[in-house]
């Protein structure tokens, strides 16, 4: 998938990962929708580990895997 991002912090000018010759596949540093969210949160300034409280009172994290892109910090 392809993702612009600009503003908010994030640093500019940066490409991270790339695909095959044919962009079908990541080639290297595959990035996971989770990660985007987690930028965008982190840049937001909320915490990208956040948990909310589901209605049986456990707490269940907003993002699975929320390690931010840190080449965009």
């Amino acid at each position: 998938m392809f993702c612009l991002m600009g503003g908010g912090g994030v640093q500019g000018g940066q490409i991270v990962g790339s695909t095959n010759s044919k962009g079908e596949s990541p080639k290297d540093r595959p990035v996971t929708p989770d990660q985007i969210h987690a930028t965008v949160y982190h840049c937001m300034g909320i915490d990208p580990k956040l948990q909310i409280m589901d209605h049986a009172g456990r707490p269940t994290p907003v993002l699975e895997h929320p390690e931010p892109i840190e080449e965009l910090l």
